[in-house]
């Protein structure tokens, strides 16, 4: 491809070769790959056709790293072949044949599309299992399992689980009881189960639950309503919530995945539930982050308690997400912006102030008020410039205490638990309490962010039309963000946003653009709080979770840059951590000690 070439150019530029030598050592290196793939599919051929009909095999399947290393899978190959067991690499089936239109537009993985679609080609074949060979903390496979299950429908399969302190004793004993298992098997053709789920396109006069991940919500429910569809903002999460998202999840899934998993699970079980003209609202999005595989697996979850007739409603971020949410009528794009923009701003009021009242209680009681009424505009068709002006009134009359005295704390990480109050264990309103001052990234950010690699991939794949269409909404949605902090005329300290392209800037040291998701996000804005005067960076990011892991790697050589400011990484899974109070404690008082330096 142009993209590959042009990387190998500079690689032949470094090593003072030309173009015309770097064409021919591709050539060569592409040739010799394709001419082992083709032995390797004709081999796995050979393999099968020499297969009995009562004859049993197994299919190795899983990431490269963990099929194909004998140190990461403990040589289960070698062993089942030790035990006269057929085992063949998922890479000997004609396994990219098997990957149609549908798998590759739900699974955005090119793993996971190989590892599903050697699922569908096991399912087929009455002599073939499947042993699937994951690692601790894999975050694609925590779903992927799920619908390696699903779409083997019912055929069993072995799962194998490995980490450091995995021994061949328990991985052997495990394949031998699965094979004694396959013997008692009479019917080796797995069931096809019929699939009655409700299409996602289908227009019907349903009312939306959405999941309550930020305060932005409301005012996003409010922008349906403006359009003619009922919305609820599902309460915030809670204990129960908790409990059943375990009970309804493996426990490897990331902790947002979880909670609104539950979140789901305990609005079904609600007296005025009704499944035919309920459904529920769950962003998509393309990768890396596990986040656009929550949809599939809600689905997963309706389906198994009997909710098949529930649809998800699942936009798409990227390029597509405006033209997916065009399933409503009326200007729900804008609208819905307003209400984002509108409730971040607020949110940076309430959290600039709280710090200060004089009367405890005051600040929340205004910001509750003015959210209420932002709803209401947006849910009236209107750009709510009226009750911004109200807002800055009403925050500006609230008596405090000598305001920008305390420690300002910047905090980065996952979108959900950096803006859920349970999620985060109620982080900000602690770090208040402690004496800090909070700074969060608003929503828009990500939004604006999505804008961004729409047009990035749009001009790539020469879809210009698309491009310009997300270049003028980008355009609109910056003007209308404009107006609104005008309303506030320079009382936010926290100032303006910086552009996504500026937040990319920032992040190039440590990370490159290419690397797309909250990763690069995280790391330059952690470089903006700290340009902008913060005393203290915390990241937070659910257990487990990709980016959030990136994250926190890249920013040990952000500290050694940076050696005077404090971090602290702050990971939730729902477990009460006894010591976290008093890491923050400690890091507050580091990052007071740093504000009397400067």
């Amino acid at each position: 491809t142009p993209g590959l070439k042009r990387e190998f150019y500079r690689f032949g530029k470094d090593l003072g070769r030309g173009r015309s030598a770097v064409d021919r050592a591709l050539r060569a290196a592409l040739g010799a790959q394709e001419t082992f793939s083709k032995r390797l599919l004709q081999r796995g051929s050979e393999v099968l056709d020499g297969l009995g009909p009562d004859e049993t095999a197994l299919v190795i399947v899983g990431r490269s790293y963990n099929t194909t290393d004998a140190g990461m899978n403990l040589e289960i190959p070698r062993k089942l072949r030790d035990m006269n067991v057929i085992a063949i690499p998922f890479d000997m089936l004609p396994v990219e044949n098997a990957i149609d239109d549908e798998l590759a537009a739900e699974m955005y993985w090119k793993s996971g599309q190989r590892i599903l679609a050697t699922a569908k080609l096991v399912k087929d074949d009455p002599r073939l299992f499947s042993v699937y060979i994951t690692n601790f903390g894999c975050g694609p496979d925590s779903y992927i399992t799920h619908f390696f299950k699903e779409t083997s429908s019912g055929k069993p399969f072995l799962q194998l689980e490995i980490d450091e302190h995995s021994a061949d004793a328990g991985a052997i004993t495990r394949c031998e009881a699965f094979l004694d298992s396959l013997r008692n098997i009479k019917h080796r053709k797995g069931v096809v189960k019929k699939d009655k789920r409700a299409s996602t396109r289908k227009k019907h006069p349903r009312k939306i639950y959405m999941p309550n991940m930020s305060d932005g919500a409301y005012a996003l429910a409010a922008a349906f309503e403006a359009c003619g569809i009922e919305a609820e903002v599902m309460p915030e999460p809670d204990t129960e919530t908790l409990r059943l998202g375990r009970a309804y999840t493996s426990g490897r899934e990331c902790y947002p995945g979880i909670l609104t998993t539950g979140d789901m699970i305990k609005t079904t079980r609600r007296p005025e539930f009704d499944p035919d003209r309920s459904a529920f609202f769950m962003p998509s999005g393309r990768g890396p982050c596990r986040f656009g595989q929550y949809n599939r697996y809600h689905r997963m979850v309706l389906d198994e308690v009997g909710l098949q007739q529930v649809p998800v409603y699942a936009p798409n971020q990227d390029g597509t997400f405006y033209k997916e949410l065009g399933m409503m009528n009326g200007n729900f794009s804008r609208l819905g912006w307003w209400g984002i923009v509108a409730v971040d701003l607020l949110e940076k009021m309430l959290r600039e102030t709280r710090p200060y009242e004089k009367v405890p209680g005051a600040t929340e009681k205004v910001y509750w008020d003015c959210v209420h009424r932002v709803c209401g505009a947006i849910r009236a068709n209107r750009f709510p410039a009226e009750e911004l002006k109200h807002a800055k009134k009403a925050f500006m009359n609230i008596p405090v205490h000598a305001p920008g005295t305390k420690p300002v704390i910047g905090v980065v990480g996952e979108i959900y638990v950096r803006c859920n109050r349970f999620s985060n264990e109620n982080l900000v309103v602690n770090l208040e309490g402690l004496g800090a001052e909070v700074r969060v990234p608003p929503v828009g950010e990500w939004i604006y962010y999505t804008n961004f690699c729409s047009k990035r991939k749009n001009w790539q794949r020469g879809d210009y039309g698309d491009y310009f269409r997300t270049l003028l909404k980008d355009f609109f949605q910056q003007l209308d963000e404009k107006k609104m902090e005008n309303i506030f005329d320079g009382d936010l300290r926290g100032g303006h946003e910086p552009r996504t392209t500026d937040i990319i800037d920032k992040a190039a040291p440590y990370i490159h653009h290419s690397f797309e998701g909250e990763a690069v996000l995280s790391v330059g804005k952690v470089i903006d709080y700290i340009s902008n005067g913060a005393h203290g960076i915390i990241n937070v990011m659910p257990f487990t979770c990709m980016p959030g892991t990136v994250v926190n790697g890249i920013l040990k050589k952000v500290r050694e840059d940076h050696l005077s400011i404090p971090f602290l990484n702050m990971v939730y899974e729902g477990i009460e951590d006894t010591n976290a109070k008093t890491r923050l404690e400690a890091f507050v008082h580091q990052a007071r000690e740093f504000m009397e330096r400067q």
